[in-house]
C-alpha cells in the first residue's frame, strides 16, 4: 500500500508539474504576443499623432513667466493642441509647478541639468504628437487668434517651411513698435492686430527661435536643432538656414502678434560671459556652414520640385551610429548593421536621420574591411573614380565621388565629423573635374548630446 501510495503522489506531482509548466509556457506565450501587440498597436498611434498643434516650451528658472504663458495658452487656443514643457534644471520651483498642474494638456519632462535651448526643444520635440510643431520660449503671452492665423499662413503655400509672428521684442524684421502699457492693453492692442490677411506674409532670410510654427512632416526632413550652439543663440539661424537648403521659405505671418518679455535667460549671464558665449557660437556656425551665400546658391540648382532632406546633404561610404551600441555603414542610401562593431569610428547622428535611410542587410566585418581598404588605396591619374573616392579639384576644394557625380565637401569641419579626412586625397586635373557634374554639397549633421535622441 506504502509503494502504491508513493507512486500515486508522484504521478499527481508529475501530472501537476506538467499542468503547471504548459499553463506557464501558454500564459508566458499569450503575454508576449498581447505585449508584443499591445506596444505595436501602442506605438503605431503614437506615430499617427493627433490633427492639432505640438506647442513646445523649454524653460529655465522663470516659474512665473512660464505660467503666464501657459495660462494664455489655455485662454486664447481653442484649436487642438498639446503642451510640451521640458524644465532645463530649473531651481525656482518650476518642477514643483509642473507636478502640480492638472492640466490635461500638459505634458512635461523635467531635466536635472540644463539642455540649452537647442537640446530642451528637442527632448520636447521628441515627445511631439501633433501634425504641426511650434517652439516657444517660456517668457511669450499669446493672443487672441494668434495659432490661427499662424496655420492659415503655414498651410498657405507648400514653400513655407517654417512661419514665425511678429513681436514686440526681438531682433530682425519680426519686431514692431508697441505703445501698451499693460497686459490688458496688450491684449486689446493684439485683438485688433490679429486679422489673418495673407497679404502681410513675408518671406525673410531670418526667423527667429522665439515662436515658430512647422508642419510635422518638415520637421522629419531638417530634423533637429543642433546642440553644439551653447545656451541660446545661433541655433535658431541654423535651423532656419537647414529649411532654405530644402528649398523651403521662412515666412513672417505679419498678421500675428504675441508679447515677449525677451531673454530672460540671457540676461542671467554677465556681459563678459554672453560675449565669450555668443563668439564660441558664431565660430561653430561658421566652421559648420562656411560662406553661406554662395553654399544656397550652390544647393538652388538642385530644386526640381522634388522634396529632399538632409539625408540627401550627408556623404556615402560612411560608418554610424545612433542611440544604441549598433553601428552602420551607409552606402548610397541604406544602413547596413556592422556584425562586430566594437573599435570602429561612427558618426553620432539622431533617430530621425538614421531611420531616414532604409536598413539592408547585415554587413560582416570582413566586407567592411574590404571596403575600407578602396578607399584607402591610392588612385591612379586618370583612372576611373572609386565609389566614395575624395577627390581634390583645381581650386583646393575637396569632394566625394558617387555614381558619377562629385559631391563638395562644404568646409573642413565637415570633413572631420564624417571621418572622412582619414582617406586619402586624390587630385583631379582641370580636365578630370570637368568630366563630372556637381552633386548636392556634403553638410554636417546637428550635434546631439542626449542619449535618447
Amino acid at each position: 500500500m506504502g509503494t502504491r501510495k508513493r507512486r500515486g503522489a508522484r504521478a499527481r506531482v508529475s501530472l501537476n508539474n506538467a499542468y503547471n509548466n504548459g499553463y506557464n509556457t501558454g500564459y508566458d506565450a499569450g503575454h508576449s504576443h498581447g505585449y508584443a501587440l499591445g506596444f505595436q498597436k501602442g506605438s503605431d498611434s503614437y506615430a499617427a499623432g493627433f490633427e492639432g498643434t505640438s506647442i513646445v516650451i523649454p524653460s529655465l528658472n522663470q516659474q512665473a513667466y512660464l505660467a503666464d504663458c501657459i495660462e494664455s495658452i489655455g485662454r486664447y487656443t481653442p484649436e487642438p493642441h498639446e503642451i510640451i514643457v521640458v524644465d532645463n534644471g530649473s531651481t525656482d520651483g518650476t518642477a514643483d509647478y509642473l507636478r502640480s498642474l492638472k492640466n490635461k494638456t500638459v505634458r512635461y519632462k523635467i531635466s536635472e541639468r540644463n539642455l540649452g535651448f537647442a537640446g530642451g526643444v528637442n527632448q520636447g520635440l521628441m515627445m511631439a504628437r501633433g501634425k504641426t510643431i511650434l517652439f516657444l520660449n517660456n517668457d511669450t503671452v499669446v493672443t487672441e487668434g494668434w495659432l490661427t492665423n499662424l496655420l492659415a499662413c503655414l498651410h498657405g503655400s507648400d514653400r513655407f517651411g517654417l512661419v514665425g509672428p511678429v513681436t514686440n521684442y526681438i531682433s530682425g524684421d519680426q519686431l514692431i513698435k508697441t505703445s501698451y502699457g499693460s497686459t490688458e492693453e496688450m491684449h486689446r492692442f493684439a485683438k485688433s492686430f490679429n486679422r489673418s490677411d495673407s497679404g502681410k506674409w513675408e518671406v525673410t532670410g531670418r526667423l527667429t527661435g522665439f515662436c515658430v510654427l512647422m508642419r510635422k512632416d518638415v520637421f522629419r526632413r531638417i530634423g533637429f536643432l543642433d546642440e553644439g550652439f551653447e545656451i541660446g543663440n545661433c541655433e535658431d539661424d541654423d535651423f532656419g538656414f537647414r529649411n532654405r537648403l530644402l528649398g523651403l521659405d521662412l515666412v513672417i505671418a505679419k498678421d500675428t502678434f504675441i508679447h515677449h518679455v525677451g531673454s530672460t535667460t540671457i540676461k542671467t549671464l554677465t556681459p563678459a560671459q554672453f560675449e565669450e558665449m555668443y563668439a564660441r557660437n558664431l565660430a561653430f556656425y561658421s566652421d559648420k556652414w562656411g560662406e553661406t551665400h554662395s553654399l544656397l546658391q550652390e544647393v538652388s540648382g538642385h530644386w526640381n520640385g522634388n522634396p529632399i532632406a538632409m539625408n540627401d546633404f550627408y556623404p556615402s561610404h560612411v560608418t554610424v551610429k545612433g542611440t544604441g551600441p549598433t553601428v552602420f555603414w551607409v552606402e548610397h542610401g541604406v544602413r547596413r548593421p556592422l556584425e562586430h562593431y566594437e573599435g570602429v569610428p561612427a558618426t553620432r547622428l539622431s533617430q530621425i536621420d538614421l531611420k531616414n535611410w532604409h536598413v539592408g542587410e547585415p554587413m560582416s566585418v570582413a566586407e567592411w574591411n574590404a571596403k575600407q581598404a578602396v578607399l584607402a588605396a591610392g588612385g591612379s591619374p586618370g583612372a576611373q573614380l572609386a565609389e566614395g573616392r575624395i577627390v581634390q579639384t583645381p581650386d583646393g576644394r575637396l569632394h566625394q565621388h558617387r555614381r558619377g557625380k562629385l559631391h563638395r565637401i562644404a568646409t573642413a569641419w565637415v570633413s572631420e565629423v564624417w571621418n572622412l579626412n582619414r582617406h586619402p586625397v586624390q587630385p583631379l586635373t582641370e580636365d578630370e573635374a570637368a568630366a563630372y557634374p556637381a552633386g548636392l554639397p556634403i553638410i554636417a549633421p546637428p550635434v546631439i548630446k542626449a542619449d535618447n535622441i
